[in-house]
C-alpha cells in the first residue's frame, strides 16, 4: 500500500473549513500558509462563521472568504421549510464553486456535512478517534495523527501535510492595515502619552468559556503590583459584554490599570504588535496575542497547555489544575518579570521550527 500523501495539483480547487473560535481559526493560519508555500497556483476559499470573517478578509494567501450563515439559520430554527431552503441554498453555493478538495480542520458533524455537501470527491479529516460527533463518516481521506495530546497548531499541520504540504517553519501570516497601525498608535499615545511599555490585561471568556476567567480581582491586585515595579502601563481590554468586567479591573487597582476603549479584533492585533506584553487565559485574544508576536503569559485552569499554549522560548503557561483563581497575582508578576527581562522591545520573534517543537510528529500517519 502507497502510504504517501496524494498531492494537490495546480487546477485544484480547495476548500478549507474551520469555522468558528477565534483561536482555532487562528492557529489554523500556519496550515494555511504551508499549503500556499508548497502549492501557489491553487484555489483556496476559507469556510468560516462571522466573528472570524473579518481576521480572514483581504487574506493575500486566501483566494476567497466565504462566510457560513450561523446567525440566519439560527433564526430560522423554528421555521423548518425556511430552515431547510437556506441549507439547500447554501449547499448549491458550494458545489456551484466545484471544489476538487477539501479539507476538514474542525472535525465536528457540522464541518463534515458541509465537507459532504461541497460534493468535492476528495474530503480530508481526522481519523475515528481523532475527530467528534462522528465527523469521520463524512469524510474519505483520513488523517491519523500519531498521539492525542498534539498542540492545535501541529494537528492541523498535519492536516496540510496530507495532501503534501511540506516546511519546518511554523508561521502565521496576519498582515496589517496601514489604517489599523495609524488607529492603535494614536489611541496608545492617547492613553500613555509617557510612552511607557504597555501591557495587555484581558479578563473576559466567552460565556460558555467563563470556568476559564482568572478573577477580577486578580488582575486588579497585579496590576497595582505591576505597574510601579516595571514601570508599564497596564492596559485592560475586552470584547463584547465586557466592558463592566474591564471596568471593574481599573477599579480596584488603585489608579494604576486603564481600560481600553472598544476594540475590533483587527485592531487589538495592532495593539497587540506594539505591546510589551499579554496576559490573560486561554482565550481568542490569547492566541491572537501569540499570532502577531507578543509575549505571552498564558493563566490556565482546567484545559490542557499541550493542547492549547502558546509556542515558542517567548512565553510561559501558569497553570493551576482546577481553577485559574487558584494562581496568585504574585505568581503572575514573577513570571511577567521573567517574560519583560529576556524580551527586547520592538525585535522581531524567533522563528518556530516544527522540527524542534515537536520532534516525534513531523509527518502525518495514514
Amino acid at each position: 500500500m502507497d502510504d504517501r500523501p496524494r498531492r494537490l495539483q495546480d487546477h485544484d480547487r480547495v476548500l478549507l473549513i474551520r469555522l468558528g473560535a477565534v483561536g482555532d481559526v487562528l492557529r489554523t493560519l500556519p496550515a494555511l500558509h504551508l499549503i500556499r508555500s508548497t502549492y501557489p497556483t491553487v484555489h483556496v476559499t476559507w469556510l468560516v462563521e462571522d466573528l472570524s470573517h473579518d481576521l480572514l478578509r483581504g487574506h493575500p494567501e486566501i483566494d476567497e472568504v466565504l462566510q457560513f450563515p450561523r446567525r440566519e439559520l439560527r433564526d430560522a430554527a423554528t421555521r423548518p421549510r425556511l430552515l431547510a431552503g437556506l441549507i439547500a441554498a447554501f449547499a448549491r453555493d458550494l458545489r456551484r464553486r466545484r471544489f476538487s478538495v477539501v479539507l476538514d480542520f474542525q472535525g465536528s458533524f457540522k464541518s463534515g456535512l458541509l465537507a459532504l455537501l461541497s460534493a468535492a470527491p476528495r474530503r480530508v479529516g481526522f481519523a475515528p478517534g481523532h475527530s467528534r460527533e462522528l465527523s469521520f463518516a463524512l469524510t474519505n481521506d483520513w488523517v491519523r495523527p500519531r498521539g492525542r495530546r498534539l498542540n492545535r497548531v501541529e494537528r492541523n499541520l498535519l492536516l496540510a501535510e496530507a495532501v503534501g504540504a511540506r516546511g519546518d517553519t511554523i508561521e502565521v501570516i496576519l498582515p496589517e492595515r496601514p489604517e489599523e497601525g495609524r488607529v492603535a498608535e494614536e489611541m496608545l499615545s492617547g492613553l500613555n502619552p509617557g510612552g511607557s511599555p504597555v501591557v495587555i490585561l484581558s479578563p473576559g471568556t466567552s460565556r460558555r468559556q467563563r470556568g476559564k476567567r482568572w478573577p477580577a480581582e486578580h488582575f486588579s491586585r497585579l496590576a497595582a503590583l505591576m505597574a510601579p515595579s516595571f514601570g508599564v502601563v497596564p492596559l485592560v481590554a475586552w470584547g463584547p459584554g465586557e466592558e463592566a468586567l474591564a471596568r471593574a479591573v481599573v477599579a480596584g487597582s488603585g489608579g494604576h490599570a486603564v481600560v481600553a476603549p472598544p476594540t475590533s479584533l483587527r485592531l487589538l492585533a495592532a495593539v497587540l504588535r506594539r505591546s510589551a506584553l499579554f496576559i490573560g487565559a486561554d482565550t481568542g485574544p490569547m492566541h491572537l496575542a501569540w499570532s502577531v508576536g507578543c509575549p505571552v503569559l498564558a493563566l490556565f485552569g482546567p484545559t490542557d497547555p499541550a493542547l492549547n499554549a502558546p509556542l515558542g522560548g517567548a512565553h510561559i503557561v501558569l497553570r493551576a489544575g482546577r481553577s485559574t483563581s487558584d494562581i496568585t497575582p504574585e505568581q503572575a508578576l514573577e513570571a511577567a518579570r521573567r517574560i519583560m527581562g529576556r524580551s527586547t522591545p520592538g525585535a522581531a520573534a524567533p522563528r518556530l521550527l516544527r522540527s524542534a517543537l515537536f520532534p516525534r510528529s513531523a509527518e502525518a500517519g495514514r
